[in-house]
């Protein structure tokens, strides 16, 4: 083949070599002496046919479609448990993997995604736990100064007194609850004076003809602690729960009969001044004999303390007998209610009325400034009734348990 007299390239001077070798293409080349062309050789791409395209298309769909489902696959086998219970709870009957549970392979599916599970709640509580560790110790080296972490400490010391006091609350509420909750067959015992024995038959009235529970009422009038000689109420209300096992609360309404000396157990012609040191220690054992007694037959007490009266000694001398009674009940785990503040009581003294929400008034007492209205009655027994956690349903009418 020729060549050029100075590159030492290939020279195509025929016209028919150049037709030859058409699918070179020429590039002139410049030198010193001469012009001369370059053959040098292009590679075109040919475009893909649609046929080509298609079949591209479908292979990328094949693979995603089966990555779906392999993905979809193992995510029923580890969260079968899930599954299954979302089933059960949207279309209440069993799915149809259930029909897979004795298969091998699918259990260890529930087991591995237990396992899992496990796994990912074991890695968030450390992470939760470290992230607390750095806040904290971030906090405590530098973000804050000596007196700020002392003031910090103190706020959560609070925080947890706090936490603590509503811990406590929410145990007596519960507690309250239990010894306050009535069935059917328990019965309620009502003692007191003539006080209680205008306010009981109310509650009677109420717990028998809603929910059929049987009631007992030994209220008798002029009666106290005071004179056992009288009449004896640690010795009655020992009696009673003796021979009626069902009574499960005890509900006492005492006071206005006992603030008068009292015998000398010892020396009958002398008399113990009232409010003295040996006399409330003999009313304090009283009333502890009655509490011990109640806490022996497993019977919740309510003892009401009495309201103000409208004569002033009597007055002094209740407000001294509320104070005793509620320290003394209360150190034996007994409930208090003060009648005071339901009564219309403002804290200025006796009042013998009270102002309902509308604004009416309401008179709560009778004419001796000691006694109740028919209202103030109904009023002291609804705070009672209201004390009691009684069953969901009630009974029909039934007169037959009230005694």
């Amino acid at each position: 083949m020729p060549t050029s007299k100075y590159r030492r390239l290939p020279s195509y001077q025929n016209h028919n070599q150049q037709r030859k070798y058409s699918q070179f293409e020429y590039m002139p080349v410049v030198s010193l002496k001469t012009v001369t062309t370059l053959p040098m050789v292009v590679v075109s791409e040919e475009p893909k046919t649609e046929v080509q395209v298609d079949k591209s298309n479908k292979q990328q769909f094949r693979f995603v479609f089966l990555a779906l489902v392999i993905t979809a696959s193992v995510s029923l086998w580890l969260m079968q448990d899930s599954v299954a219970a979302y089933y059960q709870q949207t279309y209440h009957q069993n799915s149809i993997l259930s029909k897979l549970k004795q298969q091998r392979w699918w259990q260890s599916g529930a087991q591995a995604g237990m396992m899992l599970n496990d796994g990912i709640n074991w890695l968030n509580q450390n992470i939760a736990t470290a992230n607390h560790n750095i806040i904290t110790a971030f906090n405590k080296h530098y973000a804050y100064a000596e007196s700020d972490w002392a003031r910090i400490q103190q706020q959560a010391q609070l925080a947890e007194q706090q936490r603590q006091l509503a811990l406590q609350k929410a145990a007596r509420e519960n507690s309250i609850k239990a010894a306050f909750t009535l069935t059917p067959t328990d019965e309620v015992f009502f003692a007191g004076d003539s006080l209680m024995q205008g306010v009981a038959p109310h509650v009677q009235k109420w717990l028998s003809e809603d929910y059929g529970i049987k009631t007992i009422n030994l209220s008798k009038q002029s009666t106290g602690l005071s004179y056992p000689s009288f009449f004896n109420w640690p010795q009655t209300i020992a009696h009673t729960l003796d021979t009626h096992p069902h009574i499960k609360i005890l509900v006492i309404f005492l006071g206005p009969n006992d603030p008068w000396d009292i015998p000398d157990p010892r020396n009958g012609s002398r008399f113990i001044s009232f409010a003295s040191a040996q006399w409330e220690s003999m009313y304090r054992s009283r009333i502890k004999t009655i509490m011990d007694t109640a806490r022996q037959h497993q019977v919740t007490v309510l003892w009401l303390t009495p309201p103000d009266m409208r004569r002033n000694k009597l007055n002094e001398q209740m407000a001294y007998l509320r104070e005793l009674t509620a320290d003394e009940v209360s150190k034996n785990h007994g409930y208090i209610i003060d009648t005071r503040a339901m009564l219309g009581n403002n804290g200025n003294g006796f009042n013998d009325t009270v102002t309902e929400a509308d604004g009416k008034k309401i008179k709560t007492r009778s004419a001796d400034g000691i006694h109740f209205t028919i209202s103030g009655q109904k009023i002291i027994a609804r705070n009672i009734f209201n004390r009691f956690n009684l069953p969901v349903q009630p009974v029909e009418n039934d007169t037959s348990n009230v005694h």
